[in-house]
């Protein structure tokens, strides 16, 4: 990117608890279209008077000093200072009196950064741009008059996280009649799938089998009976279409069965059947799948399995019940468990999990620091598995842990495993915090010959990777899976809502809000190899987007 205008800007929200009361920042590169970073939370939090923030300021000392200043919500003659060179490192806090600032006059107003700084800050906050086509080649031929013109069936493009691929191009018909210059107009595509593709499913996965067929699972959810739990999450419909747009609700193109069911519990609550995968396993089918293990409480949540010795979605599916260990003192599986994962890698099955436990971190609790505050994390694990049901739980490994502020939103959370290898390496995306419009996802990495369970092999990025979206109105995007379309193209199915909704909206809870649908996006790839996510895709039926080709054609 070239000579283009970069704007921060500082801003707090008013969600009226205290993850509101930190400032955040935002970029553009017209101050029309805004990026938040950081997935939408907080980056620089006070230390002293209310420890709350409001009516934020930059002031740009020079290219690589800047000062903020912003007003403590409870006493608004009181002001906190800080200097940055970067806004990821800051100076100690001050406080001074408002009457004795005259340039803190205009909060919220952007200032122009430098490109390398932005750069800086993508790095430990995230890039939540879209991808899109940048650039065509040039394309330049020759042909006689008269004759045919053969123009190339591909053209190379160029995206604008700085992948290059080559893509098919349809062109126009040429005039080869006369001679001279002429210009031949042509149009590449980027498909843009339904969104939402299937309404009231979360926690989607979609299988793509070798023969073609694509199989879809998800968590159930009844919108005739919204936030009301004891509706929610009974069933485990098995869906399946010859293409992934196919899926769809109302395409007609897929047929579709119950393969599980299960009535209420306690009181009338949920069973929680929750995020089941379908994996095709040494020849024969299984569907993972999380419920509770006991009929008195609800939230006794465990990992199960199915299994099909035939077709999928014509023979009977064997409840093989829990997901079995090899050691009786593990870990695995004896707290709230959930959102698992297979993968088949160098000839060894890998089985991914969430599951929660309590432990000491010393946390700030009230405003004050405690050595010993129990923090009850839901961390992701691995373990090798001995065979499609049974894990070899005498060595497992946490391969990520909530430490980022992003992660902590709500509840500490680090769920939802999917994998894909690529590029010589192993890719966990996860999902993080409470599942409201700050839900977003993560990344950690593995080289794919390394020791997975061994926590060393494991590196997490510092920022989301995916997240809420107003420009688009997808919001709390997360708990994915990964497939690949009709073209070999990498994709990614994820949940989303299309209203914009926190924890601390009065009387809401997003557990029981059947408005999360699954919806499907593409893959991009950065050059250094690394997965590029975008942004969640806008609601709207499925398109084409095209893009000009153009090739200067010399008629001789």
């Amino acid at each position: 990117m070239k000579n283009v205008s970069i704007y921060l800007r500082p801003y707090t929200v008013d969600w009226n608890n205290p993850e509101s009361d930190s400032i955040h920042l935002e970029y553009s590169y017209d101050k029309e279209n805004w990026y938040s970073l950081n997935g939408n939370n907080g980056v620089l939090f006070a230390k002293s008077g209310s420890r709350r923030m409001s009516e934020p300021q930059i002031i740009k000392m020079s290219e690589d000093r800047f000062k903020i200043y912003a007003k403590d919500s409870l006493d608004t003659n009181k002001v906190f200072v800080y200097e940055t060179s970067d806004f990821i490192s800051y100076s100690d806090e001050t406080v001074v009196e408002c009457t004795s600032l005259d340039d803190y006059n205009k909060p919220g107003e952007a200032v122009e950064i430098s490109q390398e700084l932005l750069s800086q800050l993508n790095k430990v906050y995230g890039k939540p741009e879209p991808v899109v086509i940048e650039s065509v080649e040039e394309v330049k031929a020759e042909v006689n008059v008269g004759e045919e013109l053969k123009l190339p069936e591909k053209v190379k493009v160029t995206y604008s996280n700085g992948m290059t691929e080559m893509k098919k191009v349809v062109w126009e018909q040429a005039d080869t009649s006369s001679a001279g210059v002429k210009t031949v107009k042509g149009k590449v595509s980027e498909h843009q799938y339904t969104n939402p593709l299937i309404y009231h499913r979360a926690d989607p996965f979609v299988y793509k089998h070798t023969d073609g067929s694509y199989y879809f699972v998800a968590s159930y959810t009844d919108q005739e009976h919204n936030l009301i739990g004891e509706y929610q999450y009974r069933y485990i419909f098995l869906r399946k279409a010859s293409t992934i747009e196919g899926l769809a609700d109302g395409s007609g193109q897929y047929e579709e069965k119950v393969v599980f069911e299960r009535g209420t519990v306690q009181g009338n609550n949920s069973p929680h059947i929750w995020a089941p995968e379908i994996h095709f396993i040494n020849g024969q089918w299984y569907i993972y799948y999380t419920t509770c293990i006991n009929d008195d409480d609800m939230w006794s949540i465990r990992p199960h399995a199915l299994r099909c010795t035939g077709d999928p979605m014509k023979e009977q599916w064997e409840n093989l019940g829990r997901i079995q260990t090899t050691t009786d003192d593990s870990i695995a599986f004896t707290d709230f468990s959930l959102d698992h994962t297979v993968l088949q890698h160098n000839g060894e099955l890998y089985f991914f999990w969430a599951e929660k436990h309590p432990e000491v971190v010393g946390a700030n609790v009230g405003g004050d620091y405690d050595e010993n505050a129990v923090q009850v994390n839901s961390d992701i694990y691995v373990a090798k598995m001995v065979n499609p049901w049974t894990i070899d739980s005498s060595r497992i490994c946490r391969v990520v842990e909530p430490t980022y502020n992003w992660e902590l939103h709500g509840f500490p959370v680090c769920e939802g495993p999917a994998i894909l290898v690529r590029n010589g390496k192993i890719f966990m995306a996860y999902s993080a915090s409470g599942t409201d419009a700050l839900y977003c996802m993560g990344l950690c990495t593995a080289d794919e010959n390394a020791d997975l369970l061994d926590p060393k092999s494991w590196t997490k990025s510092p920022c989301p990777v995916f997240q809420s979206s107003r420009a688009t109105g997808q919001f709390g995007p997360g708990h994915n899976s990964f497939t690949y379309d009709e073209d070999g193209n990498d994709v990614m199915v994820y949940h989303a809502r299309q209203e914009e909704r926190y924890l601390v909206d009065p009387g809401y809870q997003p557990l029981y809000d059947a408005g999360r649908n699954a919806s499907v996006s593409r893959v991009y790839w950065n050059p250094d190899g690394t997965p590029n996510f975008s942004v969640p895709v806008p609601s709207g039926k499925g398109k084409d987007i095209e893009t000009e080709v153009t090739a200067a054609v010399v008629v001789k």
